[in-house]
């Protein structure tokens, strides 16, 4: 079965609570507007391990994805404010940021990431992950495009 059986024609960002996080929301949205496709900001939100002898999985207090999802709606916003603004729509998923951006990468066609900490996640997705990923960082040159073998970034 191929990887493009799900593919949206959409950009996805990983949005971190990084310094950073609005210069990648921004520079998706401008990536989404030029390709004429929605934007999708999408939130791992690190959930604790499950407790020890417990059969259930622990979970992000309610309060905690209301709190985050509004955060979240906070850097979209103003996005959707610009003139010819695309589609915004966000999405808190509770998991690793490696693996819920590995998740989103099947259904993206461009992947942007902020440059975290050590590389980790950022390698893991353009390792692993289907789609391109877009890699902004804090110079004023902030891009760099990791593209799979005969994909188009």
């Amino acid at each position: 079965m191929s990887a493009e059986f799900g593919r949206r024609s959409c950009v996805v960002a990983g949005i971190d609570l990084s310094a950073s996080n609005v210069e990648v929301a921004r520079r998706a949205a401008r990536e989404a507007r030029r390709r004429d496709m929605p934007l999708i900001l999408v939130h791992a939100l690190g959930v604790p391990p499950r407790p020890a002898g417990s059969s259930r999985p622990a979970n992000a207090s309610p309060e905690l994805l209301i709190s985050t999802a509004q955060w979240l709606e906070s850097i979209a916003e103003p996005l959707r404010a610009e003139p010819d603004s695309v589609h915004v729509s966000t999405r808190v998923i509770p998991g690793r940021a490696d693996e819920v951006l590995i998740a989103e990468s099947f259904t993206a066609s461009l992947m942007v990431l902020g440059e975290d900490r050590g590389g980790v996640v950022t390698a893991e997705v353009g390792h692993r992950g289907c789609a391109p990923v877009l890699v902004v960082g804090p110079e004023l040159m902030p891009m760099l495009a990791v593209s799979r073998p005969g994909r188009k970034a």
